[in-house]
């Protein structure tokens, strides 16, 4: 997230809003918007329940459970950068199989010159 804060300026130019979700509380996002002053929308999916809405569930990925005294394993979500027009269409989607692994913001800049051309200004 920290590396899509840096592009902050070229994003507002075009009008582009980030929105995050994750598996994480709102209690871990509010820290870690905070830690890292981070001023996206961050949405939180816990229970993975928009993220099974729209099939995106990992099905060999786990991350360790949180706050057990016997770690249990928790599903992931496939890393999805999506990039949604106005009017709600998606123009674009990159997916990781490795839940480590997030869309480079240079490469999210240049779909975004190609599939998004209209927005505000080009950079």
């Amino acid at each position: 997230m920290r590396r899509w804060e840096e592009l902050r300026a070229q994003l507002d130019r075009r009008g582009i809003e980030i929105v995050t979700l994750s598996t994480d509380t709102p209690a871990e996002i509010a820290a870690g918007r905070h830690k890292h002053g981070l001023s996206a929308t961050m949405l939180s999916d816990a229970d993975l329940a928009v993220t099974d809405l729209y099939g995106l569930r990992n099905r060999r990925s786990v991350a360790p459970g949180r706050g057990r005294a016997l770690p249990q394993l928790r599903p992931l979500p496939i890393p999805t950068t999506l990039l949604v027009d106005a009017k709600g269409i998606v123009r674009w989607i990159d997916q990781a199989a490795d839940f480590q692994v997030r869309s480079d913001p240079e490469r999210v800049l240049a779909a975004l010159r190609e599939h998004l051309p209209d927005a505000r200004s080009t950079t």
